[in-house]
């Protein structure tokens, strides 16, 4: 429930609303591709917040293929922004599930993740510099895409991440990378996580910086997918209790590159004892076993409302995580499927509750069981409850239960001094 949806298209009409609205202390949510999981672009039942939305937004001001870089504006699709690098020849590497709908403005606000972390990092590291219009209309402006700039506070990485809350993004400058010449992809079932773990270990030894994705998922995922609607078979030769799916990147124009970096998984699936394995042939197979991948959302929703949690602990604890968490999930209820899949190779991990009966509801108190056992199991391995989709609405509490004090308290002076009426997204991220 809104007082009225805002549509600017410029920056300067971005910053006459946010004048106004600070005239009249009224309060600006901020929406991108509305694809929040945490409720971070809902406004809130009083019907007294303005929808603050950047969809007109989404002009290409600039590519540099020399620098390589490229200026977008905030309300540019993600999946726009890959186009526009492709056809410069250049790589915009983020990837997530969302990202035909999802915005730059959105991403950067929320750091996010996705599928190639653990080669180039989140979105605050692609992030260059970013224009923003602050709390008092002002508009700061840091398009100027240096790679160094030691002359004070990181102002452009304190806006990434604080989802709205400091300040509006209208655009950014943005990091591009070379376009990888061929990928490696394979699909190989596991008896432990920790398989996955140990492989990666050994293919980074052999292979370098090659590895860009480590994706993991558990028997539940593959059951799921087999289900109707979706009804995808895995292309290995039998079932297990994990799968992995890894991909490589090989840059230049080697070709012979491609076949030592098969060898080099083939060797190392050799020696952990991983016999079922499937490598993609072709660019149609690859796009096939990601298929897969991305599909495992869209299965979860066949099943009705399931429980969501996106955790991140160190990359070494990462197996034991889903091991003891699984077996924790089976002592609360043994019929309750935990649907495990993440970005191992960076340590996060989705970790969601599917229901009891298909289209039911899971019962309140086995949600909160469940819940606390997930995040406190991760607070205990040294990890944080929320690793790429942020804390919104929805979890408020947890940066109270789990957050340190002096954290939240610095966070606080700082949102008091850019801020100090609390009309930037409130209600979201700090408690």
């Amino acid at each position: 429930t809104a007082l009225a949806v805002v549509c600017p298209k410029t920056t300067e009409e971005v910053s006459c609303v946010v004048r106004l609205c600070a005239e009249h202390q009224i309060a600006l949510i901020v929406q991108g591709g509305n694809t929040s999981l945490c409720a971070g672009a809902s406004p809130d039942t009083s019907g007294q917040q303005i929808i603050l939305n950047l969809r007109r937004m989404r002009h290409l001001r600039q590519i540099d293929a020399d620098n390589a870089c490229m200026i977008c504006e905030a309300g540019m699709p993600l999946a726009e922004a890959q186009d526009h690098a492709e056809e410069a020849g250049l790589l915009f590497p983020l990837s997530i599930a969302s990202e035909g709908s999802a915005t730059i403005g959105g991403t950067i606000s929320t750091n996010a993740g996705g599928l190639n972390v653990l080669h180039y990092g989140t979105m605050r590291r692609l992030v260059l510099g970013v224009e923003a219009v602050l709390a008092d209309g002002s508009v700061w402006s840091d398009l100027r895409q240096l790679r160094k700039d030691n002359t004070g506070y990181p102002i452009s990485s304190l806006l990434a991440g604080a989802e709205g809350t400091l300040g509006i993004i209208t655009a950014a400058s943005l990091s591009l990378s070379p376009r990888p010449s061929s990928y490696t992809t394979v699909m190989v079932g596991l008896d432990d996580p920790d398989q996955a773990m140990e492989a990666l270990r050994k293919v980074r030894q052999l292979t370098g910086e090659a590895v860009t994705a480590w994706e993991l998922f558990n028997h539940v995922s593959a059951d799921i997918l087999a289900e109707a609607p979706v009804g995808k078979t895995l292309p290995l030769a039998r079932a297990h209790p994990w799968y992995l799916l890894g991909e490589l990147s090989n840059f230049g124009s080697d070709a012979s590159r491609g076949d030592e970096l098969i060898e080099a998984l083939a060797s190392v699936f050799d020696e952990i004892g991983l016999d079922d394995a499937v490598p993609a042939q072709s660019e149609g197979q690859r796009a096939d076993l990601w298929a897969l991948r991305e599909a495992i959302t869209e299965a979860e929703r066949a099943c009705g409302t399931s429980l969501k949690h996106d955790v991140s602990v160190p990359i070494s604890a990462i197996a034991g995580l889903a091991r003891d968490m699984t077996a924790a999930c089976a002592k609360l209820n043994p019929d309750l499927r935990l649907n495990v899949f993440g970005h191992v190779g960076d340590g996060n991990l989705h970790v969601n509750v599917l229901p009891l009966k298909r289209g039911e509801p899971i019962p309140a108190k086995l949600t909160e069981d469940a819940t606390r056992m997930i995040y406190d199991a991760t607070h205990a391995a040294g990890g944080s409850f929320s690793a790429e989709h942020g804390v919104g609405q929805t979890k408020l509490a947890e940066m109270t239960r789990y957050k340190d004090p002096v954290a939240l308290q610095t966070m606080r002076r700082i949102k008091t001094a850019l801020d100090p009426d609390n009309l930037l997204n409130p209600g979201r991220l700090l408690p």
